[in-house]
């Protein structure tokens, strides 16, 4: 098969089915869930493959709102990741729902070409849930849904250039609960133990902290109970904190960082303090090269006018991912010439129903389905994105 039947036959099943599956993307995204919540998202996206012919699993490792749908047989074994949880607030302001669209997309395709041109292999569009809160794709890993996968392949939408998959931070999360007394703030403000006090001091000695982190490192938090009301001594306090590092030693440091402020905290106002690790920590991603330069050959191929940019200290449980099997989390522009629309914004979330972002997400999709042929078809391939990986 020429590369020119190639594109042709990709290019007529993209447009079979783009519609539905346009319809499923805009339906994704008016009807926004949070993480393990997005039952009609998942509901939607497993209907359609199983009309499709793809052999579905619900409730996929016991995640209710986890799937995979597979179609073909033996190896090499390529899966497609689809995200789909939105944000408190502002729905899809980080354009899940294009995610979905590009895996369903690409899963799709791959799965018509290994029927039509008899190769050998199969596919899979794994359904990973909750990204935004506590990362099921580590849940996924650890119930064994890799094991008999070679690689995976991932798109997001971006604010920045279509580029490729970056180096990313890793992050861990932690709910920060003071306790101390209620009692009268004018009466008898004496008896009262105040744990907005120590709330506000956690802070003060974070920011005295910020001085002494390198560049590469984040920390940022907001306080999600600060008391009931201006005439009680509050009692109970809560601060959810994010720690981001590229190195996961020292993420393992700045977190018995945080823990020793949050201790100092509770001693200056004679509080108790628990300090609660949020599961699942995400690991520091690292790109595969090989897979990289094929997708920013075929982006400029598509005309998506990519650039090749520096690491992201923003994080994702597909981090994780990029250890277990050779992996791509490459991002795709859809904000085009505007530079004041930024993700997790609700504009950004407009942003993921326009016009421009199907055509981005097509294009996009589309690549996937060409790199994942790639990986098929190329033993020469094959072997230097095992090499890539280590």
């Amino acid at each position: 098969m020429t590369l020119k039947d190639l594109k042709t036959a990709i290019d007529k099943c993209y447009k079979e089915h783009s519609k539905e599956i346009e319809h499923l993307v805009h339906t994704i995204h008016d009807n926004p869930e949070l993480s393990e919540e997005e039952e009609l998202a998942c509901r939607l996206q497993t209907e359609f493959l199983e009309g499709l012919g793809f052999h579905v699993t619900r409730n996929y490792k016991g995640l209710k709102t986890a799937f995979a749908a597979s179609a073909g047989e033996g190896s090499p074994h390529i899966c497609f990741m689809s995200e789909y949880d939105a944000l408190a607030d502002m729905g899809h302001g980080c354009g899940h729902n294009l995610i979905a669209g590009v895996a369903l997309s690409a899963g799709i395709i791959l799965k018509q070409l290994i029927r039509d041109f008899h190769l050998k292999g199969r596919v899979t569009i794994m359904g990973t849930p909750a990204e935004e809160k506590r990362g099921c794709k580590i849940d996924l890993i650890a119930a064994g849904a890799l094991e008999d996968v070679d690689i995976v392949l991932m798109a997001h939408p971006s604010d920045h250039p279509t580029s490729q998959s970056m180096e990313a931070s890793g992050i861990m999360q932690f709910i920060i609960r003071f306790t101390g007394k209620a009692a009268h703030a004018a009466a008898s403000p004496e008896k009262g133990l105040n744990a907005l006090d120590a709330v506000r001091l956690l802070f003060s000695g974070v920011d005295a902290w910020r001085q002494q982190l390198p560049e590469t490192c984040r920390i940022h938090g907001v306080i999600k109970d600060g008391g009931k009301a201006p005439n009680i001594i509050p009692d109970a306090t809560t601060a959810d904190f994010y720690l981001r590092a590229f190195d996961m030693d020292f993420l393992l440091s700045m977190k018995k960082r945080l823990e020793n402020i949050a201790q100092g905290a509770a001693l200056m106002t004679d509080t108790t303090v628990v300090v609660e690790v949020v599961k699942n920590a995400y690991k520091p991603g690292k790109p595969n090269q090989e897979l990289n330069q094929e997708f920013m050959r075929l982006a400029e191929e598509y005309g998506m006018a990519p650039e090749w940019l520096e690491r992201s200290r923003a994080s994702s449980d597909f981090g994780d991912v990029t250890y277990e099997v050779p992996a791509m989390h490459a991002f795709f522009n859809i904000t085009g010439q505007n530079k004041d629309i930024v993700i997790h914004s609700r504009e950004f979330a407009d942003c993921a129903a326009s016009s421009f972002a199907l055509e981005q997400m097509g294009k996009t999709a589309r690549i996937l389905s060409k790199i994942g042929h790639l990986y098929l078809t190329c033993e020469d391939f094959r072997k230097k994105v095992m090499d890539a990986h280590g």
